[in-house]
């Protein structure tokens, strides 16, 4: 008879035993799956939240100038983990086919310009990401999107829309069109003081995509630039790489409170589900060895009556490993309907903020499925051979002569 043979009829035979044993196996075996649910979520959430919250490194002339060149936003391009770049200019110029808002009389040429603010995506940096400006309609620049984002004041003045072209003509001559895509409103238009220079008004605030400014002001350079990327955690790295390529006159700081914000709970999270994991396991070998050593100790007979048959040792082992593996498999079945059908409930307690509600869809998967079966193997390698250790040493001789006096 085959050691699996002798496991499986042992099983059938001892049904309190199996009964008992099982159902520590399906209490370990939920648990751990559910931890190990918990822990992998919650790793490829935080790996998510690292390359999305938008960390980056700032550099900025200290007058406003535009004095970033070009040079030195190629060799930023080109350091470790740096995602994209948000490049940043600004200059005057004088409207040709629409009319800028003027608060006071004056022939100085800024009282009758608007100023073009360049952005290769308006809406992660500057007074819009800030939210100190809204946008109304429309959509914002980016890589996907070229175009002319306008005041609603300036909108509504020259009587443009969605889809109108503006104009606009440079103090040496060149001249630049695009379509507006997007009307935004600030809030403070009302509250300015009609002194202010036309140019330096909410209203006359236009932003505009690096081509369109290109064309107007080629090779002018930057005011500021936004360096992101991929690995908050080396951002102090990139901060050093950034120094060494610009002079004095630049700043530059770092931004990733939204990543450190958002990553403190599920650090706490993966802190406690790992410790609990390991209490979970520890506990599982102590309470089943446990068991298994009782009852092994009613088998010594039967292992020496086995070994004295010319069963080997490893013959014996394998029987013992076989009973107890059948009965963790089965439970693991038991486990995965389980949690299939409790997954959701358990993930929106765990992750209650309304933050990470997307991770309260998450499912089983296989990799859930194989650390279970690694780590349930591992429980039954371990209690299995702790218990039959004492009994597979002893001399058989010795055991059956103790038994029969």
């Amino acid at each position: 008879m085959t050691f699996y043979e002798r496991a499986f009829r042992y099983v059938q035979r001892k049904k309190n035993k199996t009964i008992l044993l099982f159902l520590c196996f399906l209490l370990v075996s939920t648990l751990v799956l559910c931890a190990t649910m918990i822990l992998q979520t919650a790793q490829a959430t935080s790996d998510s939240i690292r390359e999305k919250t938008g960390s980056k490194i700032i550099l900025e002339n200290r007058q406003g100038q535009n004095a970033i060149s070009t040079d030195t936003v190629s060799k930023l391009t080109n350091l470790s983990n740096v995602t994209k770049l948000n490049r940043v200019a600004a200059n005057t110029a004088l409207p040709v086919n629409f009319s800028p808002i003027i608060g006071k009389d004056d022939e100085d040429v800024l009282n009758h310009s608007v100023t073009l603010q360049a952005y290769d995506d308006s809406s992660a940096d500057g007074l819009f990401a800030q939210e100190k400006y809204r946008l109304l309609k429309g959509t914002h620049i980016s890589g996907h999107q070229n175009g002319i984002i306008v005041n609603s004041y300036l909108a509504n003045t020259n009587g443009l829309s969605l889809g109108d072209t503006l104009t606009f003509k440079a103090g040496t001559g060149e001249i630049a069109s695009g379509e507006i895509i997007g009307i935004f409103f600030s809030g403070m238009e009302s509250k300015q003081d009609d002194a202010v220079m036309a140019a330096y008004r909410i209203e006359n605030q236009v932003y505009v995509n690096h081509e369109l400014y290109e064309k107007m002001f080629p090779g002018n350079g930057y005011s500021s630039v936004s360096v992101y990327t991929s690995d908050p955690g080396s951002l102090s790295v990139l901060y050093e790489q950034a120094s060494a390529l610009v002079d004095n006159t630049i700043t530059i700081s770092t931004s990733d409170s939204l990543y450190q914000q958002m990553q403190a709970p599920l650090k706490q999270v993966i802190r406690i589900t790992t410790l609990m994991l390991i209490l979970i396991i520890i506990t599982a070998v102590i309470v089943i060895s446990l068991l298994l050593c009782m009852w092994m100790r009613t088998r010594t007979k039967e292992m020496a009556v086995l070994i004295s048959l010319g069963f080997s040792k490893w013959n014996l082992f394998l029987q013992a490993i076989t009973e107890s593996l059948f009965l963790f498999v089965v439970s693991v079945i038991g486990a995965t309907a389980t949690n299939y059908l409790f997954s959701k409930s358990i993930m929106n307690i765990v992750f209650a903020s309304t933050d990470y509600a997307s991770l309260s869809q998450t499912h089983l998967t296989l990799q859930h499925f194989l650390t279970l079966l690694f780590v349930g193997g591992l429980i039954v390698l371990i209690t299995v051979g702790i218990s039959i250790y004492p009994t597979l040493r002893a001399n058989p001789r010795d055991t059956l002569s103790r038994m029969e006096g």
